[in-house]
Formats: C-alpha cells, structure tokens, sequence
C-alpha cells in the first residue's frame, strides 16, 4: 500500500511539474510544433515581419527631397481609351507620345506585360484634350504625383517627427493635397499644378483582345518644370541652408522626351551639384522609368558615381543593364511580361556596383548601396561598412508595398498573397533553395558585398498602384542606418 500510495503521489507531482513547464513554455512549443500546420506561408511572413521590423536605433533628423512633382489625375485607362473613341489596336513601344493612336499603342503595349511605364507627351495641345476628358470620367482622382513629393509624402507619414525640406514645382491643388508637416519654400510655386495622367488597370481586365495579367499602371505627362528640372538649382541652395543628413533626388527620367545637348547640359549640371554635397549626408536616386538608352547609360556613366544610393524597378534595371551592355540584358524581351528571376537581378545589381561601386578600381565612387523593388520581391545590395540595419529595412520596404496598394493599416493573409516561386537561386552559381515564409528575409555576402531578399505580399485587390516605388524606396531609405 505504502509503494502504491508513493507511487501516486510521484505521478500526481510528476503531471503537475509538466503542466507548469507545458504553461511556461507553449509559445516555444506551438512555434515549433504546430506553427508549420497552422500557420499559412503568407500569415507566417506576416508574424516574421511583425516581430522583425524596428526603426534602426540611428535614425535620419533631417531629409532634403526634390526634384519632381505634379498632380496625378488617375483614372482607369481602359475607360479613358474608350471615353476618347479609340479601339484597341497594335501594341507598340513608341518612346515618346505625340498623339492618341501612339498612346492607344504604347498603352496596349505595356497592358499586356503587366508592366509600369512612362513616357513624356510631345504635343501640348493633344496632351490637354486628353486631360480634360480624363476629367470627364466619373471615378477620376487627383492625388499628389512626382517621384519626391510622393517619397516627402511617405516618409512623413512613416516618422512625423522627422523635419522634411520639399524642393519641386508646386501649384495650388499640388499645395493643397501635400502634409502640412513638410516645408515648401517660397521659390517652389507656380501659378498652375503640373498634371501626370496615370492610366490604371486592374489584374485581368481586358482591352480588346488583351488581358492584364497583373494591376499596373501607364504614366504620360507634359509639362515644363520637370521636363526641365527647373527646380535643380534651388534645391540643391536649399540644401546649403537645410543642413539635411539625407538627401532624395528624382525626376531625371522626365526630361526623356529633351534634346541630347538639352540633357547633358542640365547632367553635367547636376553632376557639378553633386560633386559639392559633403560624403557625410548620403545621396538616392530614384531612377524611374525611361525609353532613350543614351539617357540611361549617361546617368550611370556620369551621376551614379557621385551618388550613395540607386532605387530602380524591373524595367528600369534591365534597361540599364541593356543600355551598358551587362548580364541578362537579353531579358529586355519585348514580349516578355513575366517577372525577373531572382538570380539575374542580384547578378546584374552587383555588376553595377562593381563597375560604379566604391571599391579599390573606384576609389573616388561615392555608390555604396542599390535598393530593386518589384512587384513580387526586393533585394537590396550594400557595402557594410556604409549602411547596416539592411534586412530589417528591406522588410520594411516590402511590408509597406502590401499596405499600401491594398490602403490597409496592417496585412491580412486574406488581402495578400505571395507570388514568387517556392524554389529559386539567389545569385548564378547559387544552389536552388526552397523558400521558408518563417524566415522570409535571406540574406548573403558576395564579392564584398550584403545582399538581402525579401518577398512582396502582392495585394489581391489593389486601391492604388502608383507612387508604389517611391514608398518602398524612402521607406527603405528610412528603416536603414548610413556610417559615412
């Protein structure tokens, strides 16, 4: 009886001992253990970024922004087309726009990849008419356009604390629509808004016998200020008075549709500016898109040197690898409306950074950092020992690409999904490796340098597409901590 009571009351304090220790530490137990079966892959890179992205402990006080900005009047492309007469024709990568039937084509052209792009309106008169029946369609929204004031924009909303210097063309529905908390100096307004007409599309709609494959949208503008950076000289004076620790530039890709002496006359300018900013307060770029390749290869040739930092899209990275001759240009496929593999955007981001990297060939070279964003992934690419806290800002940069397309203060699984294959390599040479949604962000070193990946959980129904780059990019730029 002794033996059988003893017995009894080890079991009894045996149970009770495991039951304190199941308590104390079923979270370990259920991540572990039932999280793989509970958790779906989107709702696991949900909790990985909810747990993971912090503002580095070395935050920017003082952000300087320029040089592009306008009023975007949205609408739906497609109805536009149709509110204009036009039917749907050839498809046709026309590089500048001076009538509707080019529009019509250039438009098709890009509804049909999926793909973002933007060209430069020639003709002023056309351009107006366009606009004012854009104005006509029901559901048309004007909202603040421009690569800089859409990136003030962001990073205003993201740290309100921080003190924003905005340098651009302003008119009085642009003023009215941008935060109070950003200082627009005097010397930026203009008596009439600068209008872009962004032409959006939803995933699967059809134009005739075309079909989206995803959400997108077609930019085309006309206007003086921009297509001129008329705004370069006062921001970067403005910048002397400011005494900002991160400098944004944008809005090189408007003058497109210049002259060839035009354009480099205003790069060489721009290039001269650059050369006076201390290597202290680090430089981005936001090269958004651009059809001339003379254009693009000057940029990289001239200004990329004498910047910190590059943000850049699918189209615009594999038009520049084409424009210098570098790997996978080939992938600039007319007809191709897929998204990038993995391996050749990391191939063809660290080519550029050797080429125009700060490294032992490029000693003078300020280009320490590249940041590709995508409509599926991010990766970003630095030198160390200039930029760290990087894989929490590429999180950053690719959760903020979800909340904002589906206008949403936190993800859902049920609003997003992921889009990239389970299974990739992340370099050539790389071996293929299954994707983990519990360790979302991977990350490498090659050739001296940090690569970080990252997955977009691609919005199911977006609200808005534009202006999706220029977040992520200062979003990025944000979330992330330069030693100069």
């Amino acid at each position: 009886m002794a033996v059988s009571a003893n017995k009894t009351i080890f079991l009894g304090i045996f149970f009770a001992i495991t039951a304190v220790v199941v308590y104390r530490y079923k979270d370990v137990y259920q991540f572990y253990f039932e999280s793989p079966v509970q958790i779906s892959p989107v709702q696991g890179i949900i909790n990985s970024w909810s747990n993971s992205i912090k503002p580095p402990l070395k935050q920017f006080q003082k952000l300087a922004v320029g040089v592009n900005s306008n009023v975007d009047v949205i609408v739906s492309g497609v109805s536009l087309l149709k509110a204009l007469d036009m039917k749907p024709g050839d498809k046709k990568n026309n590089h500048v726009l001076s009538s509707v039937d080019e529009l019509q084509e250039t438009f098709s052209f890009y509804f049909a990849r999926g793909s973002a792009a933007e060209r430069s309106f020639t003709n002023p008169i056309i351009y107006q008419k366009i606009i004012q029946t854009a104005e006509t369609i029901s559901d048309v929204e004007h909202f603040i356009g421009g690569n800089a004031a859409l990136m003030a924009k962001k990073a205003s909303s993201l740290f309100p604390k921080l003190q924003i210097n905005f340098v651009g063309p302003v008119g009085p529905l642009l003023e009215s629509l941008m935060p109070k908390s950003v200082k627009i100096p005097d010397s930026c307004r203009i008596p009439r808004d600068e209008v872009h007409l962004i032409m959006e599309y939803k995933v699967g709609e059809r134009w005739g016998n075309l079909t989206s494959p995803v959400a997108n949208r077609f930019i085309t503008s006309h206007d003086e200020s921009n297509a001129k950076i008329v705004m370069l000289e006062p921001y970067f004076e403005s910048i002397k008075a400011f005494q900002p620790d991160l400098i944004l530039l944008s809005g090189l890709n408007i003058m497109d549709g210049q002259s060839p002496k035009f354009f480099q006359e205003r790069l060489n300018k721009l290039v001269h500016l650059l050369k006076e900013v201390p290597s202290t307060v680090p430089i981005h770029l936001e090269l958004a898109s651009m059809a001339n390749r003379d254009f693009v290869r000057l940029i990289i040739d001239q200004a990329l040197p004498n910047l910190d930092s590059l943000g850049l899209n699918e189209q615009e990275i594999v038009f520049s690898s084409k424009a210098l001759d570098g790997p996978h240009h080939d992938h600039f496929d007319e007809e191709h409306d897929k998204q990038p593999d993995i391996y050749k955007i990391s191939d063809i981001m660290l080519f550029i950074l050797q080429k125009y990297g700060r490294s032992g060939a490029n000693p003078g070279s300020r280009l320490t950092r590249i940041h590709f964003h995508s409509l599926t992934y991010h990766i970003v690419a630095v030198d160390s020992a200039a930029w760290s806290n990087v894989d929490v800002a590429a999180a950053a940069g690719t959760q903020v690409a979800g909340l904002q397309a589906c206008n949403i203060p936190k993800l859902s699984e049920e609003l997003v999904r992921l889009q990239i294959p389970l299974k990739f390599k992340l370099y050539t040479g790389d071996v293929e490796r299954e994707f983990d949604p519990l360790n979302p962000v991977i990350s490498w070193e090659t050739s001296g340098y940090h690569f970080v990946f990252s997955p977009v959980l691609v919005c199911k129904h977006p609200v808005k597409t534009v202006g999706l780059g220029d977040a992520i990019s200062a979003t990025g730029l944000m979330f992330s901590q330069f030693h100069s």
